[in-house]
């Protein structure tokens, strides 16, 4: 390790940013593992992506940056959601079942079990996600690079096709659709530390102005709130399309995934929003704020004649609400 390197993670140590102390020590594992089996035949780059509150969406950017790194290194990638916990699958449900499997399928067609006791492996750990949606709008090279990733490598599972199909003649039936990616329950909640969602009256005013200015003729909804849902019912009538799953009531006390019954039918329930972050990647225009789901469906697009995408700051940080001028 050089001298620069061991003071910066002395300094992080120091700061108590112990996520950081984490992620810079699995990436100097990585590198030298990388280093050690270069250049001795086929090499296995097994991502192992874990979390005890992420939603699906923060699986799948990790899952994407990791395919890119594999990739880039001469590997080939195959997806470990089983070896450690993840907030859809018990610890015994984990013996029998990939969770990456329930959704996509495996990047290289070769399943987790048929490599996990090789020796020619390197173990990537939560590898750090694209940079925001922002990078993605901004820069043209970051989007065309992400989305052929995603077209070639993350390819839904036989049972999310069949989700999808449910819905697709009801969705064929406009020609042109303005998607909504509105999100609420713990993104609400200022302890979180999610980005500041646009309140309702916001939210319907933009859906108006962008239905009207390029002439769509349907909404496509995506959202797990169900008093967002009964906004936008209420609002905009027989414009309004989305699709049935499970959904809470308004703010949550803490992250969604932290709820008790969340695990309970969470894999069907998380299937259908999948499926509803496909149908807005198929939207002519899009309006969402900035969030992973956001960022999965900028990624499978094949891109928009419009997007408004709200950037309000971080709840507890930079949120409006909470940041009184006089105090300057």
């Amino acid at each position: 390790m050089s001298l620069s390197s061991f003071l910066k993670k002395s300094r992080t140590l120091l700061s108590g940013d112990f996520r950081e102390i984490e992620r810079n020590c699995i990436e100097a594992a990585n590198a030298r593992a990388v280093k050690k089996y270069s250049g001795k035949g086929e090499l296995y780059c097994i991502l192992r992506l874990y979390s005890d509150e992420g939603g699906l969406f923060n699986y799948f950017l990790k899952a994407a940056a990791g395919i890119s790194y594999a990739l880039q290194h001469d590997m080939i990638p195959v997806i470990d959601m089983q070896t450690k916990e993840n907030i859809f699958l018990t610890k015994e449900e984990r013996k029998s079942r990939n969770l990456w499997e329930e959704f996509f399928e495996q990047p290289a067609e070769i399943s987790f079990a048929s490599v996990k006791d090789k020796k020619n492996r390197v173990i990537l750990e939560n590898p750090r996600m694209p940079s925001g949606i922002m990078g993605m709008i901004s820069y043209d090279g970051q989007m065309n690079y992400w989305r052929r990733l995603c077209r070639k490598y993350i390819r839904f599972s036989v049972e999310t096709w069949e989700e999808i199909r449910k819905y697709e003649s009801a969705f064929s039936e406009r020609k042109k659709w303005l998607g909504v990616l509105a999100r609420g329950t713990d993104m609400l909640n200022m302890g979180v530390g999610h980005a500041v969602q646009p309140e309702f009256p916001l939210l319907a005013e933009k859906i108006e102005e962008v239905y009207e200015k390029y002439g769509c003729d349907g909404i496509f909804l995506a959202t797990e709130d169900e008093q967002i849902l009964k906004g936008m019912k209420k609002q905009f009538g027989d414009r309004l399309f989305f699709l049935e799953q499970r959904r809470f009531e308004g703010k949550q006390d803490k992250i969604l995934g932290k709820r008790e019954d969340y695990r309970n039918g969470a894999i069907e329930m998380n299937r259908s929003y999948l499926a509803a972050t496909y149908f807005l990647s198929r939207c002519a225009c899009l309006i969402t704020s900035d969030t992973g789901g956001a960022q999965g469906v900028y990624m499978m697009s094949e891109g928009f004649e419009y997007v408004h995408c709200w950037f309000l700051g971080t709840m507890g940080s930079s949120d409006p609400e909470t940041l009184d001028i006089n105090k300057l």
